[in-house]
C-alpha cells in the first residue's frame, strides 16, 4: 500500500504537468493555429521554443503575483485566502489576453504588481 501523502504529491505533480500542457496548447492555438508553424525543422524548433518562452513568462508573472498575495495573506493572517492560494496554479492563463500587439521595450510603463494586487479582495 502506498503512502497517502505520496499519492497526493504525485497527483498534484500530474496536475501541474497537465496545466502546463494546457497552457502550451492554448499558446499554440492563438490565432487559430493548431499545427506547428514553419517550413523547415529549424523554423518548427524556433516556433516551439517561442511557445516555451511565452509559457515560462506566464508562469513567472503568475508566480510573482502569487508570491505577493502570499505575503499579504501571511501578514494579515487570512487563512481562508491561504487555502484559496493553495489551489491556484501558476500555469493559469484565463486572466491573460494572448492576442494583440506587445511592446517589451517601454521602460516608462512597467507593470506595477502592487497596484494589480491592490485590486484583489478576498472577502
Amino acid at each position: 500500500m502506498r503512502d497517502p501523502q505520496l499519492q497526493r504529491d504525485v497527483h498534484r505533480s500530474e496536475n501541474r504537468i497537465e496545466s502546463y500542457h494546457q497552457l502550451r496548447s492554448t499558446i499554440a492555438q492563438v490565432n487559430g493555429k493548431k499545427e506547428l508553424t514553419g517550413r523547415t525543422d529549424l523554423d518548427v524548433d524556433i516556433s516551439n521554443q517561442c511557445g516555451r518562452l511565452i509559457a515560462n513568462v506566464v508562469i513567472a508573472y503568475n508566480s510573482m503575483l502569487l508570491s505577493g498575495l502570499l505575503g499579504r495573506c501571511l501578514a494579515t493572517g487570512n487563512d481562508k485566502a491561504l487555502d484559496l492560494l493553495r489551489r491556484i496554479s501558476p500555469a493559469a492563463w484565463q486572466h491573460l489576453h494572448f492576442l494583440g500587439h506587445y511592446a517589451f521595450r517601454d521602460k516608462r510603463n512597467l507593470i506595477d504588481l502592487e497596484a494589480v494586487l491592490a485590486g484583489i479582495d478576498w472577502e
